[in-house]
């Protein structure tokens, strides 16, 4: 009996301490992972947790990337850094407007835009063709547009007849 005690108890600790190491060894790497390898999946990648990449991240397909703390955002190694893009359409009241002139009126409901956006505008269907927009620039919740009333063509009062409304992105 005793030689089997002397014989087992040995093996027993040496079981039990592989054992341990191997428990703690993964607990220790499952703690902190660098992975040195291409990883490849064709199903989907999730960080449950915050992910940093050290180098360029390469995107294909149909992508969305939304974040609620994103700051800003650049196309390009030597594109412009961008804080915020608005789009929408705002709208400019009924105004006589002589043929062969430009006149300056504020496209209002352009809500969000600042004096420090840079917008683009597109005349909508509701514009006539005689009118043409020059040039837009952005106000405080308002873009201010020049529009040339070419003259070919006719409006019953000679102007903007109603609400014209022109599509617009701000770009921050």
């Amino acid at each position: 009996m005793m030689f089997i005690k002397r014989t087992i108890r040995p093996i027993v600790f040496s079981v039990l301490s592989v054992l341990g190491g191997i428990t703690l060894g993964a607990t220790l790497v499952g703690a902190v992972t660098t992975i040195s390898a291409n990883i490849t999946t064709a199903g989907t990648f999730n960080a449950d947790d915050a992910a940093t990449f050290g180098s360029t991240v390469t995107v294909t397909g149909a992508t969305t990337l939304a974040s609620t703390t994103a700051t800003g955002f650049k196309v390009g190694q030597t594109g412009t850094r961008h804080t915020g893009i608005r789009s929408g359409y705002c709208t400019i009241a009924a105004s006589v407007h002589t043929a062969s002139t430009t006149k300056q009126f504020t496209c209002a409901s352009a809500t969000g835009v600042t004096t420090s956006d840079r917008v683009f505008v597109q005349a909508t269907s509701s514009m006539p063709v005689m009118f043409i927009v020059q040039a837009a620039t952005s106000s405080t919740d308002a873009i201010e547009v020049a529009i040339l009333n070419t003259g070919l063509g006719t409006t019953t009062d000679g102007g903007l007849s109603g609400p014209t409304s022109l599509n617009f992105w701000a770009v921050r």
